[in-house]
């Protein structure tokens, strides 16, 4: 409790004069005069205390701006992540060994799944395919397939493609337009796989693309009955994907166009 005389009197402070002859600047009192002895409060301690009282306020604002801002930098870029690596698409990769990979919107590769153990050896060579467009990486395939001696002698290759929005006709062209500048010496047959018979597969362990050319040379009936799908491709397409197979056991001569250039097929399985 501080005790003093008033010695000036002005708008928004006094000034005060205590027993042991100290001045202090003191918060004004309404209804007093020049002389009276008041009790008072020193103007430095209420103002230092109400600084201290809009820090504390700002302060506290200032944490839970900071907390919200934690929030959104690891909740939003997460959401965004989630939702760009999300499966779109399969596309499996028969050139000897099968490998079929896991495609986001964007056609990059997510994951990588294997049927044989050379295909597992060769995939342990891709370094950093994560995100990587699919082209890139098929071609990466194709250089270390080639360098391990596992190509057929006709380099054939067969592409099955395997989409959750049910036969994706511009995700099928688009994948099939991107494979076409391949080197001219690879043999490619794309060919749309549905989800029935990629599941099936999955069960089995066997890759996709085994499945569905069984399928389509009617090697399994039971299958190509409960399916229930019409098949539409022409002869030459079926010739292709017989002679890829028939070249891993009996190895046959080249399959190849009238005109005697490899080309790019679509087979679509309804």
């Amino acid at each position: 409790m501080n005790k003093g005389i008033i010695m000036e009197q002005r708008r928004k402070y006094m000034v005060v004069l205590t027993k042991d002859g100290a001045f202090y600047k003191a918060m004004p009192i309404k209804g007093v005069d020049i002389g009276m002895e008041v009790i008072f409060e020193p103007f430095s301690k209420r103002k230092k205390s109400m600084l201290l009282h809009r820090k504390k306020d700002y302060s506290s604002f200032l944490s839970f701006f900071a907390f919200i801002s934690m929030i959104l930098f690891f909740v939003l870029p997460f959401c965004f992540i989630t939702e760009n690596n999300k499966v779109y698409a399969y596309v499996g990769v028969h050139l000897n060994p099968s490998i079929e990979f896991e495609l986001n919107q964007d056609l990059n590769v997510q994951s990588i799944r294997t049927t044989t153990h050379e295909a597992e050896q060769l995939t342990k060579q891709l370094m950093n395919y994560k995100d990587q467009h699919l082209t890139d990486v098929i071609r990466r395939i194709m250089e270390k397939t080639e360098e391990a001696g596992f190509t057929n002698k006709q380099k054939h290759m067969i592409v099955g493609i395997s989409s959750l929005q049910e036969e994706d006709a511009n995700l099928i062209e688009s994948i099939r337009q991107e494979l076409y500048p391949q080197p001219s010496d690879w043999e490619i047959t794309t060919v749309y796989v549905p989800n029935e018979i990629r599941n099936l597969a999955e069960a089995r362990e066997i890759s996709m693309d085994e499945l569905m050319t069984k399928t389509i040379m009617e090697e399994e009936p039971g299958l190509y009955n409960s399916s229930n799908i019409e098949m539409n491709m022409d002869d030459k397409d079926k010739a292709l994907i017989q002679s890829f197979y028939n070249s891993e056991i009996n190895h046959p001569s080249s399959v190849s166009d009238d005109r005697g250039n490899k080309q790019s097929h679509s087979t679509f399985l309804e």
